[in-house]
């Protein structure tokens, strides 16, 4: 069995601060420590349950967040930024993923750090006219190639979506939402027993599991908080403004959406001006 792991860093055990998690925090480091036991917590996890082959996408801000040298050695990792499919790069051809550390998506309840794909720039992703987070759009991709998503972990906002979108997905509650920036915390001890069992669990009952997909067409759509980001974004050929706010781009195939959604997200965010928005 072939189980391929993203690893996000907002839903990482304990993790409550912008200060833990931006590379330019006084607690980055600490945070890097964090991110790489609970992706240690879930690698064996799956091992003991029997997966032959795991491979750790760093999926967070710079995607260079875990620490190398301390990754459980039976693993691979993909690292970097500059990746295609972003948090599901190379997921091809695995049996089940595994989503650890993720988070809610924007605005929709008090998960801790609740944000989609960027910070301050993005108001909301929307999928056929419906709020989606990274779960979502992360699981499509997933499923677009026939993998499913067997497990997530994260607060407890992240493991009510994940359910309500995916199933009966295994959920590692490792903290509890008080804000965005507070959250009711297992003990580091308690929080990586949670993901190791929802791991091995998961990957027990891997036949239990469908992909998540998503059939045409498709319109994805992105609303900025400022209209400076949907100008710049709808360079991209093939996306359409659908108000000085939000641009959108449709296709019949999920993945070419994403395609050009995500050229839309990554053009956008230039134009992002850091006191005006």
């Amino acid at each position: 069995m072939k189980i391929y792991i993203v690893a996000d860093g907002e839903g990482i055990s304990g993790v409550v601060s912008s200060e833990e998690m931006h590379p330019t925090g006084s607690r980055f480091q600490e945070f890097r420590r964090l991110m790489t036991m609970d992706v240690n917590a879930a690698i064996e996890g799956a091992f003991d349950a029997g997966a032959s082959e795991v491979v750790v996408n760093d999926a967070h801000w710079s995607m260079i967040n875990i620490i190398y040298e301390d990754l459980d050695p039976r693993a691979e990792i993909i690292r970097g930024s500059n990746k295609k499919l972003s948090m599901v790069e190379q997921i091809e051809g695995f049996d089940g993923a595994l989503f650890i550390g993720l988070h809610a998506k924007v605005g929709h309840s008090h998960g801790v750090a609740n944000e989609t794909m960027v910070g301050p720039e993005m108001y909301e992703m929307r999928m056929n006219g419906m709020p989606v987070g990274e779960v979502e759009i992360n699981a499509a991709i997933a499923g677009y190639f026939g993998v499913p998503v067997i497990m997530v972990s994260g607060d407890d906002c992240l493991g009510k979506e994940a359910t309500e979108s995916l199933g009966e997905v295994e959920t590692a509650i490792v903290k509890k939402s008080i804000d965005r920036w507070s959250a009711r915390c297992l003990s580091l001890e308690k929080a990586h027993q949670e993901i190791h069992t929802k791991a091995f669990q998961a990957v027990k009952r891997l036949g239990d599991f469908k992909p998540y997909t998503i059939e045409g067409p498709v319109e994805l759509e992105i609303e900025w908080t400022s209209t400076a980001e949907c100008k710049k974004s709808s360079l991209v050929p093939g996306s359409y403004v659908k108000s000085p706010r939000i641009v959108a781009y449709k296709s019949n195939d999920f993945l070419e959406a994403w395609r050009g959604i995500y050229a839309c997200l990554n053009l956008g965010v230039m134009a992002f001006d850091p006191l005006y928005g």
